[in-house]
């Protein structure tokens, strides 16, 4: 036996060692939730009750709450972002980064990676993500980076001494698959079939299976770099002075198909992870032991205590039909056939008197057996600790609850939510490390110059070049090969939700303001789904360009007169400035206004008191007096008003001049224009003149 698969072997046997218990329970788990009849039973009251014929029914409760948790996460899609770190990163590059692992995702169906997973998680406490490399045809050398999904988290066991919660500590990884002996022996020629982790090697045939494994580990060899005199980051070499060395380890990932007695496979994976990244349900350790709970794992007993209750009630109710009759000794011997199925028999006869001849009452039914009020409370009380042990209650589910407004509802709801998020939280820990992996891996798989295909945010492809390779309008070189990248993950609704967000949005300001389909007509046909909505949209936008091409021009990508903007950015200060000159008159206006209400309520009331005063028989000179001061306020006030009209006067040949100003600015502009187009035609009639052979070919037709 070689060294790879001693190794390979002692490894898997301490790490299964470590993992059984875990996944014996996660087993439970998986049949707990199947169809199998007695799954939800404890097998010795499931077995007690078949024999003796009552019944032993299975009423499934879990299966909602795994549901909703499991849809919930799929409703809101996760969204790999990359983020420039290093000086030889860029934005541009990062985005080129991200929307390549967004064409990764699509054409690996990474949703069903993730979605299985995620529900794996919920359903058993852990679920696995798988990243690999295949070439992108049959008759291509160039290879593409996929994510495929693990339908039996249970064949995989990671490093036993992993930590982290995305599994990126982990230094090697066992994967368990079974194949046909017929099919081992066609693909893997002169190999023995025997299966990986067992003792000996059996003699196997062809219709039985052997068992292979997928071994992955880490090749680490030393090295020493260090800064050159030029700042620049280099492996040293003997003889050459730099500022600072360190030594680092220099790791390769190295992938193994092993049996039990040969290397069938050696191959390296890009990057420097283990492409196998863990979803984990609940997270525990106690005394540096792990445990991971799925989200029955507490609920398994309410579960089967409701099972039973309902099995107690449907047995009750299954007695009342067939409740006995009391009848005397000998009334209905006679008839027993009718009595034995009544349901056939038109009447019922029976004797009016008993065996001895006495006379007997006629026969009755005695009352059924009632089904006890404690019975149907233990069934309803064991599923409130199934939503209990879950934290998960009726708004959570969907069903009505006694909140009664919708707020009330909507915080059941996030309650709901908070108790179950660790799962969703769980999910995106373990896709940033499924971006970690891309982004290490894509500079040595993409490692040449070539065309690439990337999907953008609105899930439009797009072809780009990489590595020196251009492609069509492409002005910039992305190179993929350098620079450090990180992955954060962040989760929202999908794209086709946010299309029907903004077509709703879109409609309704359309509805309020008719005006602006002529401005934003062509974004709500883009988001629509139906079959002519991308036509509708080109012609819409051409509608648009034509009644008001300025806001097209941007999107076309036309570079702007810097004439034409200066003198758009003065038309609009002047509009400014013009509307600030009308805001300050009416200031001014309703300020002088308040001012001659005020002198006027003055002068009413010294008019009142004058007339009181004179109606006390005052003095000739005191009213005279009193008529003065009221000439002189009458005075004011008119001055105030003649002072008041100068100003506005003012103000208005201010916004005369102004108005002017643009109206001088708008002829030049037109004048410009004019004179653009006169040279245009001045071109190209002499164009034709200095080409007469051109012009009478077309004057004259074609004979």
């Amino acid at each position: 036996m070689s060294d790879i698969i001693q190794r390979a072997q002692d490894n898997y046997q301490r790490d299964k060692s470590h993992w059984s218990e875990i996944y014996d329970i996660a087993r439970d788990d998986l049949k707990f939730l199947s169809d199998d009849p007695n799954a939800q039973w404890d097998s010795k009251d499931y077995d007690a009750r078949v024999k003796t014929g009552r019944p032993a029914l299975t009423v499934d409760q879990l299966s909602q709450f795994v549901h909703q948790v499991a849809n919930d996460i799929r409703m809101n899609t996760p969204t790999i972002n990359i983020i420039p770190s290093g000086t030889d990163a860029s934005v541009e590059t990062a985005t080129i980064f991200k929307g390549l692992i967004r064409n990764i995702e699509y054409i690996s169906n990474a949703d069903d990676a993730y979605d299985t997973a995620s529900l794996n998680s919920i359903k058993c406490s852990i679920g696995f993500i798988r990243v690999d490399h295949d070439y992108v045809d049959d008759k291509s050398f160039e290879q593409e980076l996929l994510i495929e999904r693990v339908v039996n988290p249970l064949s995989i066991l990671i490093d036993c001494d992993s930590t982290q919660c995305d599994g990126r500590d982990m230094k090697h990884a066992t994967i368990l698959d079974s194949i046909l002996v017929s099919e081992f022996k066609k693909q893997f020629k002169g190999k023995d079939p025997s299966s990986f982790g067992e003792s000996e090697s059996k003699d196997k045939k062809d219709d039985e299976y052997v068992t292979i494994a997928e071994y992955f580990e880490f090749d680490e060899n030393t090295k020493t770099i260090g800064i050159n005199e030029l700042g620049e980051v280099e492996d040293v070499v003997d003889g050459k002075t730099y500022k600072t060395t360190r030594t680092i380890k220099d790791r390769v990932v190295k992938r193994y198909k092993l049996s039990g007695a040969d290397v069938l496979e050696e191959t390296t994976f890009p990057g420097k992870y283990i492409p196998v990244v863990p979803v984990y349900g609940e997270e525990a350790w106690i005394d540096g032991k792990r445990s991971i709970f799925s989200l029955i794992r507490k609920s398994k007993q309410a579960q089967q205590m409701y099972n039973l209750w309902k099995s107690l009630e449907t047995e009750l109710l299954q007695k009342q039909p067939n409740a006995p009759i009391m009848v005397a000794e000998g009334q209905i011997e006679d008839f027993q056939e009718d009595w034995k199925n009544p349901a056939k028999a038109m009447a019922l006869r029976y004797k009016t008197t008993d065996a001895q001849g006495n006379p007997a009452p006629a026969p009755q039914r005695l009352a059924p057996p009632t089904i006890p009020t404690g019975v149907v409370g233990a069934a309803r009380s064991s599923v409130d600790d199934i939503k209990a042990t879950m934290g998960l209650y009726n708004a959570s589910i969907g069903q009505r609850s006694n909140e009664t407004s919708g707020v009330a509802i909507e915080k059941r709801n996030q309650e709901g939510d908070v108790a179950t998020f660790h799962f969703n939280d769980n999910l995106i820990r373990s896709i940033t490390q499924v971006g970690r992996i891309l982004v290490c891996a894509a500079p040595e798989i993409y490692d040449t110059a070539r065309i690439v295909r990337i999907i953008g945010e609105e899930d439009e492809p797009k072809s780009v070049g990489i590595n020196g390779q251009v492609a069509e309008d492409q002005e910039e070189v992305y190179d993929l090969t350098k620079g450090i990248y990180d992955v954060r993950v962040v989760t929202g609704a999908p794209f086709t939700t946010r299309r029907q967000e903004a077509v709703a949005f879109f409609s309704d300001i359309v509805a309020k303001q008719p005006d602006l389909m002529q401005v934003m007509g062509d974004l709500l046909f883009k988001n629509m789904d139906f079959a002519g909505a991308p036509a509708m949209a080109e012609r819409m936008k051409k509608v648009i360009g034509m009644a008001n091409p300025q806001l097209l021009e941007d999107e076309k990508g036309k570079e702007v007169d810097p004439e034409k903007q200066q003198m758009a950015m003065a038309l609009e200060q002047g509009q400014q400035i013009i509307q600030q000159l009308q805001g300050q008159m009416q200031e001014m206006a309703a300020g002088a206004q308040t001012e001659i209400n005020a002198m006027q309520t003055e002068l009413s009331n010294k008019e009142r008191e004058l007339e009181i005063k004179a109606g006390a028989e005052m003095t000739k000179a005191a009213v005279e007096e009193r008529k003065m001061k009221i000439e002189v306020l009458k005075v004011q006030i008119e001055r105030k008003k003649a002072e008041d009209e100068n100003r506005f006067k003012m103000a208005a040949l201010a916004v005369k001049d102004k108005e002017l100003e643009l109206r001088s600015m708008t002829e030049a502009a037109k004048l410009r224009l004019e004179q653009e187009k006169l040279e245009q035609a001045e071109q190209a009639s002499s164009q034709e003149l200095d080409n007469p052979i051109a012009m009478q070919e077309q004057a004259q037709p074609y004979e």
